[in-house]
């Protein structure tokens, strides 16, 4: 069996004369929980579409656990979920009633009771079974689409901006879930967003798309060593700091910005630069390790 179940080749959708999407190749591995990362207006939403078989692509195509997508659409579908956006409910019903409907949709049958109770205590939402989904938090009616989505047993995912509009409360309810369905459940996520501060905390590989393409993919691990060793000072006065930082050996890639330094040094050789600076009568406010995935995002789009 493949390790790759989501595997897309120059995936792309035009309207008209514009690319919302163009020559996005993506590869997902079973256990990911895979980040689709870009700006609002990136093209996420569409490449989701025309993963989910939702829209029709105008290029390349789409290969679900080993089955092309257009030519054996039932059975590559058969174990993938998506919810797209935001899920919809019947605000007056409550939120078993919910998953009967949305189960007897999706399954061609009413799940039992006991599928339905098992599924809801995945997400956190047993005890609120018979409350009325009007009565819901917007981070509750998150967990409850994922609930629907999770009643036909998928194997993947697909979770377009899950936390867009959350609480931090939330957000964290939500973070933690998927990581529950990835590490209990064995069930990949496929995770789109453009808060990469949630992103950073429970994804294992990544995308980044920008203006409709692709710009990289990999493990997030292996990326985010590409700003490894970066610091940022911020410090007075920066024309002494600049040279001292010059002339030592331990220092490289020095950039200087309207508050402070920014330069790569290996974490070993920090508190011996910082002497150096205190001994040149530099005031050092802060030193801040700079290799997250916001600026390793922040550094890609703007290349791109």
């Amino acid at each position: 069996m493949s390790d790759i179940i989501l595997r897309t080749t120059d995936l792309g959708k035009q309207y008209k004369n514009r690319w919302a999407a163009q020559a996005i190749d993506l590869e997902v591995h079973r256990g990911d929980v895979f980040g689709f990362l870009g700006p609002n207006g990136a093209g996420k939403s569409t490449s989701i579409r025309m993963i989910l078989s939702l829209i029709t692509p105008t290029t390349g195509r789409v290969e679900l656990f080993g089955y092309d997508l257009f030519n054996r659409r039932e059975q590559a579908l058969q174990n993938v979920a998506g919810i797209v956006e935001k899920p919809d409910f019947y605000l007056y019903l409550s939120a078993y009633r919910n998953m009967q409907i949305a189960g007897s949709l999706t399954l061609g049958k009413t799940p039992a009771e006991k599928k339905i109770m098992e599924t809801l205590e995945i997400v956190g939402l047993a005890g609120r079974a018979r409350d009325k989904v009007k009565t819901f938090s917007h981070g509750m009616k998150q967990r409850l689409g994922i609930a629907q989505a999770l009643l036909c047993d998928p194997q993947l995912i697909m979770l377009d901006e899950p936390t867009n509009g959350l609480d931090p409360q939330g957000m964290k309810e939500v973070r933690e879930l998927i990581q529950r369905l990835t590490t209990e459940k064995g069930i990949t996520v496929f995770l789109s967003s453009h808060l990469l501060n949630e992103v950073e905390q429970v994804a294992t590989r990544m995308a980044i798309i920008n203006k409709g393409k692709m710009i990289v993919q990999g493990s997030v691990e292996e990326l985010l060593k590409a700003n490894a060793n970066k610091v940022f000072f911020k410090l007075l006065p920066l024309k002494r700091a600049a040279l001292i930082l010059d002339s030592l050996k331990t220092v490289s890639a020095i950039e200087m910005t309207d508050d402070g330094i920014m330069a790569k040094i290996d974490p070993k050789y920090v508190p011996s630069v910082i002497n150096k600076l205190v001994n040149a009568k530099c005031k050092i406010f802060s030193v801040e390790p700079k290799h997250s995935l916001e600026d390793y995002f922040l550094e890609k789009t703007t290349e791109s």
